[in-house]
């Protein structure tokens, strides 16, 4: 692919003083060709992919399947696969960071109105749902938001980030959801100011995102999953990136925190580190039956490492994924 690549600022604090940081990183999945580097930002630390594309690259970099959705399962394995990941990884993580979310943001006597950013086929929507939420979705999958309207019922849009605001009118949402998102956004600044726009006043921005300082990329380095995203991954920001970024899009400073994700999403990324031949991509996008082996490697290595997140994300408190939450000021 024949790359036209664009100069720009931190995507969190806004500076222009850059370092290496990764090179000769190279796509994970070999969609894309060439390799890539990230550079580090000399202000908040936050990394930023090398070159960096201009927008309209940006769609071509995804395969037709990426993400994990039963419906990609095509042969009998791939199918009782997807029963038995979605039974024992996807659901519970959902459930997880669903329960994290609603204990902190969601006031006690209210029923919130909830945007999930990127909703994809909805699982998690449904997990909102049963708690009560009155659930909304938006996605650039046109496939992905039909199966959220016609499977789940739940009012979903085709679109993508420039027409957040063409879709839904200011101060409509008391809680905007965004899971790994924010890393493949070229303008998170912008991102951010029109989730502010759409939350309501004391309304809850809430964010999961990789880590460029956790322990885990330390560990891995550039064979981190987070990292060989690239071209994907356009940018990987620091604990105190993320929260420049929102206080610099107008959330009040005193209401932001950054929790771990779960110990069993955290220990997803690792097993991916460890096995990338395990990803959703090669799995579900063949129907060679060998690939399905390297999942259930990449599956027990998930297994072994959870308890271990426990020390990386609370003893050290350098979590490979973080959630991160942010209010806008009561007027």
């Amino acid at each position: 692919m024949s790359l036209t690549c664009c100069q720009t600022p931190c995507l969190y604090c806004g500076g222009e003083s850059f370092s290496p940081l990764y090179q000769g990183i190279r796509d994970r999945l070999g969609h894309v060709s060439g390799e890539w580097s990230f550079e580090r930002c000399e202000s908040c630390g936050s990394a930023h992919l090398r070159p960096f594309p201009v927008a309209e690259q940006i769609a071509g970099f995804y395969p037709r399947v990426y993400t994990f959705a039963p419906q990609h399962a095509a042969s009998p394995v791939q199918r009782w696969l997807a029963q038995l990941e979605f039974a024992l990884f996807f659901r519970p993580v959902y459930r997880a960071q669903v329960r994290i979310i609603d204990r902190l943001v969601r006031p006690a006597t209210s029923i919130s109105r909830l945007l999930d950013i990127g909703c994809g086929q909805g699982l998690r929507l449904i997990e909102f749902r049963r708690r009560g939420y009155d659930c909304h979705g938006i996605d650039i999958d046109a496939a992905a938001v039909a199966a959220v309207q016609k499977q789940h019922g739940i009012p979903a849009v085709c679109g993508d980030l420039a027409t957040l605001e063409d879709h839904y009118p200011p101060q409509s949402f008391d809680v905007i959801t965004a899971f790994c998102l924010l890393e493949h956004v070229p303008d998170v600044a912008g991102l951010l100011r029109q989730c502010f726009k759409l939350l309501r006043p004391g309304g809850w921005m809430v964010g999961v995102v990789p880590l460029i300082d956790s322990a885990q990329i330390a560990l891995f380095g550039r064979r981190d999953i987070n990292l060989r995203e690239a071209p994907r991954h356009l940018s990987i920001p620091t604990q105190q990136a993320l929260r420049t970024a929102c206080v610099r899009a107008g959330y009040a400073p005193e209401t932001f925190r950054l929790l771990p994700d779960t110990p069993l999403s955290c220990a997803g990324s690792a097993g991916l580190s460890l096995f990338p031949s395990a990803n959703t991509t090669h799995v579900y996008g063949s129907r060679r039956w060998w690939r399905v082996a390297w999942r259930l490697c990449g599956a027990a290595s998930v297994a072994a490492l959870a308890p271990w997140m426990l020390v990386e994300n609370y003893l050290l408190k350098r979590p490979v994924m973080g959630m991160l939450f942010a209010q806008r000021p009561i007027d």
